[in-house]
């Protein structure tokens, strides 16, 4: 989901999409189509991009038929708090924020009260992005078709902690002020109240803030059709993928040390492995049946607080006032930092890093002594096995890092490679698409992880641009692409630099 705050903002000199509209209904054949009663829509309803629809040029969509139609009778206007839906039609709860996945876990209180650690075992807040995963003998199936006797996991992203103030019993406090129902997400122009300037959050709050991220992983209890009638709060495939869930660092083999040199934090030295999920937006499902969760407006989490020290490296300063992290000690009194000041809490051990990792400032010796690249870890795919709840998820970080907003597989044909569509959701940005190197292999269905690597570490990516004339192409991103390359300021050094820049 895109938000009023959204961050990033394209300041490039590329042509705007709006313009390039405008040119093209300029062409009287194209307002021709537009009297048609088409709408604007229809002026991209031609072959545009190789790969990315259909073949044939139309000028005129078919009529709906009547038997495509959905027909019911709308629910009316109302402020009741419950789901309505039309007469004839019905709506069942399976799991809500909150809920415990994991036997022991006491059930939700809904008073702000219920202990801190407990939620990286229960439900996450904000649901976004939904798949469900059909498993037979310890193999997920993906999308593919239900079998009697298969089992169920409903995967559901858990995008931010927007209502944040309603899970302490007080509100957010800081410095001891409660924020009563202020909620600092809102907007750009939320008024904090007197006194509220991240002097210090409670350990207590800041933890089950950061745990409602992620995504959730629960096994359902299936009819005999295989439609969803609850969840078993004891599954061993239950699962809790969060902000500290370690992850791999993955890429193309001839750019992992690249990438891991990208990746150096206090946490992890070496940059080999990274911790979490954020701001989890859209899914994708791969043929071999594995979860993709899309990392969406991850930049507003951290902060340079006042007095710190600003980072001096010319490519990471660039890189983050491209996606809009803090690039100075700029940090107000009245701040709207999206994370809520999770790195001052003090009354709380910070046991790996759990609360400094938030404070991006270039505070040590040199990347591997603080967390300066901490955002560089975030802003990817992540690959989790729903069949495996021990497997480790993988950042795929060969398929671009920007606001992604899902990521969906084109049809698999056997013998061909694979190619995962993308869009970037913020304001004036981009469509990729990723190809892998490897040609698809049904044999690879139920791979997890292993498949992968094999399919999501090795393959081209490529943005779209598109003309006044209808069509468009696909651009390679790739470091060898040299007028790509060389138009731009950024001073690329290597294919992981593109990757992640």
């Amino acid at each position: 989901m895109s938000h009023s705050f959204d961050p990033i903002d394209n300041t490039s000199n590329n042509e705007h999409f709006q313009e390039v509209l405008d040119k093209a209904l300029s062409n009287p054949s194209r307002r021709n189509i537009l009297r048609g009663g088409l709408g604007l829509a229809s002026m991209f309803a031609l072959p545009m991009l190789p790969g990315c629809g259909g073949t044939t040029a139309s000028n005129a969509l078919p009529a709906l038929a009547s038997s495509t139609l959905l027909n019911f009778t709308p629910v009316a206007k109302s402020i009741a708090d419950q789901i309505m839906v039309p007469t004839g039609y019905t709506v069942k709860v399976l799991h809500a924020t909150g809920d415990t996945i994991k036997a022991g876990v006491p059930a939700y209180s809904n008073a702000g009260t219920d202990d801190a650690e407990s939620w990286a075992n229960r439900v996450g807040d904000q649901h976004d992005g939904t798949e469900i995963f059909y498993i037979s003998n310890g193999i997920s199936k993906g999308s593919y078709i239900y079998a009697k006797g298969d089992k169920a996991v409903l995967a559901v992203n858990n995008e931010s902690s927007a209502e944040a103030h309603f899970f302490h019993p007080t509100g957010q406090t800081s410095g001891g002020v409660s924020s009563k129902k202020f909620d600092q997400f809102s907007s750009p122009t939320s008024t904090p109240p007197t006194g509220w300037d991240l002097k210090t959050r409670p350990g207590s709050e800041a933890i089950k803030e950061i745990l409602m991220h992620g995504v959730t992983l629960v096994e359902v209890t299936l009819d005999g059709d295989g439609k969803p009638t609850g969840y078993d709060k004891a599954s061993p495939l239950n699962r809790r993928i969060t902000p500290e869930t370690e992850m791999q660092v993955t890429g193309p083999a001839a750019e992992l040390a690249n990438l891991q040199a990208m990746m150096m934090t206090k946490f992890a030295p070496t940059g080999a492995k990274t911790r979490g999920t954020l701001n989890n937006c859209g899914t994708g499902i791969t043929p071999w049946g594995t979860l993709i969760t899309c990392e969406e407006n991850w930049a507003g989490y951290f902060t340079m607080p006042k007095d710190s020290t600003a980072p001096t490296d010319a490519k990471l300063i660039a890189s983050r006032k491209r996606y809009s992290v803090q690039t100075a000690a700029t940090e107000s009194a009245a701040t709207t930092s999206t994370s809520g000041g999770w790195h001052t809490v003090t009354d709380t051990a910070d046991t790996n890093f759990r609360f400094s990792r938030w404070n991006v400032s270039a505070s040590g010796a040199s990347a591997a002594a603080d967390f300066r690249n901490e955002p560089q870890t975030f802003g990817y795919n992540v690959e989790i096995d729903p069949a495996n709840p021990s497997s480790v998820p993988a950042k795929r970080m060969a398929m671009g890092r920007f606001a992604h907003e899902a990521a969906v597989c084109g049809i698999p044909v056997v013998g061909q490679p694979l190619a995962f569509y993308m869009g970037c959701d913020s304001r004036n940005e981009y469509i990729y698409k990723f190809v892998s190197t490897k040609n698809w292999d049904p044999a690879d269905i139920g791979g997890g992880i292993a498949a992968g690597d094999k399919y999501l570490n090795e393959g081209k990516l490529y943005v779209a641009k598109f003309n006044d004339t209808g069509k468009g192409e696909w651009l390679e991103l790739s470091y060898s692409n040299n007028a790509l390359i060389k138009a731009a300021s950024f001073g690329f050094s290597n294919q992981a630099e593109v990757l992640v820049h």
